[in-house]
């Protein structure tokens, strides 16, 4: 006989989370003959992993749990009002997680969740930086109408030397396009 379906209440007491927003459910690497035999699935929070069941995976997802089509970005809060950045798990580009959890789509088009759930704090996070090569924003030095940052969302900017690496990209693609019509 199978072991009885979790609630919702008590999975997110297991995980130490309140709502399911940040957790990340999905299906468990198998090895070898547990493959097909022993499929196991997971339920994962800033603070713990927890081995679950398909149902109960389909418990935290009916609560909102994020599917593994969505990625999850996890910070922290601090009494400093530190912000971070984090990578995004379909292209690499950086996102700012910003100070409250939230949606987002990345500038390649992947989902993702903002989640402050992070234990142990972890303080080897970067601050808000461009998008594509990471360096960290700075205010400018040039005065307040000379801005070396684009906003290319709500949580990524593009520092200007990347800016108009794609400029130029943009335009020599749209050249290409022209001579082979």
């Amino acid at each position: 006989m199978g072991a009885k379906t979790r609630t919702i209440e008590q999975l997110l007491q297991a995980l130490q989370v309140t709502v399911a927003f940040g957790v990340e459910t999905g299906r468990a690497a198998a090895v070898g003959a547990d493959l097909a035999a022993n499929r196991k699935y997971f339920a994962r929070s800033g603070t713990r992993v927890q081995t679950i069941t398909r149902d109960e995976m389909e418990v935290l997802r009916g609560a909102g749990a994020p599917g593994q089509d969505v990625g999850v970005l996890r910070s922290f809060q601090n009494a400093a009002r530190t912000t971070f950045s984090n990578r995004c798990p379909g292209c690499q580009r950086w996102i700012h997680l910003g100070s409250t959890e939230h949606a987002g789509e990345c500038f390649c088009g992947q989902t993702y969740r903002v989640v402050f759930d992070l234990s142990p704090e972890d303080w080897s996070l970067r601050q808000m930086c461009c998008m594509d090569c990471g360096v960290e924003m700075t205010t400018s030095l040039a005065g307040p109408a000379l801005n070396p940052w684009h906003a290319i969302n709500g949580d990524q900017v593009q520092c200007d030397a990347c800016a108009l690496k794609r400029v130029a990209s943009q335009a020599a693609e749209a050249s290409a396009r022209e001579r082979h019509m």
